[in-house]
């Protein structure tokens, strides 16, 4: 015989079929519309209902059908986003500022990454496309033709972020690398560099290879030679800054400066000449373009062309709140591009 209170566990045992919203009006004691309505526009609802109803979602376990609410009232609160990795400090600081303040506001956001595998790029955004968000944000994208080719076909806000602007996007969001790499290069020139390299990563890009040629530009303008550079087409990693670093010594040992696309890459050559025993900046001067706090913490603090792609996430939701709100001009009749100056901070690296 079982005893007493294997019996009770198997009386408590919560029901493995899907709770309705049926199940959490019976639950609350109020009637279906209620519920709908308390999950969809809650601030129409009282705070004593609105409790009561969240209380017996919670208890129940219930999860919204959010297809089944986008059919019934024609509007999503879902904002898509293509960003190319969750692993690299822009897409992180981009992301973790959007959803912060979308969320606050009742939309969710869905996330596709293609881990800057450009094939892949189409084939991510098709699958964002297919939850019917309210409108789509594309992050440090290279809009290849595949993705092009999709955004003819929606009828929704697009807001381009930090990528290619050769499409009529409803937003451009940038900022100019390109410049930066050129002032970074005359910094360092007007301090008396002279042999400066550049490191640059993620090159497929359009708005990587403009720091290339601000870097050769402004050599070029000082009759000096722009010739020591080493760039790949993938993730900037500090792996890739130690090898480029080694790479650029052994081709030429008198390098003064080295100007780096991302911190990741300053990162790796610094500690690539701590291993080495080179002073930094005495005997190489090391400057990165989208710096980060961490910036400040390393030894010695990196000098750097910092972005701010918190303050660009928190521009482009609040231009999604005030177009699916209808508190703006219609974005159907908007092409627009918004500049976020760099910021340059000296440090002790260069």
């Amino acid at each position: 015989m079982k005893p007493d209170n294997f019996m009770q566990k198997t009386r408590k045992r919560k029901n493995t079929g899907r709770v309705t919203l049926q199940d959490v009006a019976k639950y609350a004691g109020v009637g279906s519309m209620t519920v709908s309505r308390a999950l969809r526009t809650p601030e129409l609802v009282s705070d004593k209902l609105r409790e009561k109803i969240n209380e017996a979602v919670e208890e129940l376990g219930y999860i919204p059908n959010l297809a089944a609410g986008i059919l019934a009232s024609g509007q999503s609160r879902t904002i898509a986003v293509l960003i190319p990795s969750l692993r690299d400090n822009a897409s992180s600081a981009f992301l973790q500022s959007l959803q912060e303040v979308l969320n606050k506001n009742s939309y969710q956001v869905v996330i596709g990454s293609h881990d800057y595998q450009h094939k892949k790029e189409s084939e991510v955004l098709t699958t964002l496309l297919q939850s019917s968000p309210a409108a789509l944000v594309i992050f440090g994208a290279i809009n290849s033709e595949s993705v092009l080719s999709t955004l003819k076909n929606i009828a929704i806000p697009v807001i381009n972020v930090a990528g290619e602007s050769n499409y009529p996007f409803t937003l451009n969001i940038k900022s100019h690398c390109g410049e930066a790499v050129n002032f970074l290069t005359n910094y360092l020139l007007q301090k008396g560099y002279q042999r400066i390299g550049y490191i640059g990563a993620q090159m497929d890009s359009k708005m990587q290879s403009q720091q290339l040629s601000g870097w050769n530009k402004a050599l070029l303008s000082h009759n000096l030679s722009a010739e020591q550079s080493i760039t790949t087409p993938y993730v900037a990693t500090m792996d890739f800054g130690r090898q480029a670093i080694s790479e650029m010594l052994t081709r030429q040992p008198e390098l003064e400066a080295v100007i780096c696309s991302h911190e990741m890459i300053a990162l790796g050559v610094i500690f690539e000449c701590q291993r080495r025993l080179i002073k930094i900046p005495k005997m190489l001067a090391v400057v990165c373009v989208e710096g980060s706090e961490n910036c400040d913490h390393i030894h010695p603090s990196l000098t750097s062309a910092r972005i701010d792609y918190s303050k660009m996430a928190r521009e482009t939701a609040r231009r999604l709140q005030r177009w699916l709100e209808g508190t703006e001009e219609n974005y159907e009749n908007i092409q627009e591009e918004i500049v976020f100056p760099y910021k340059f901070e000296a440090r002790q690296s260069g």
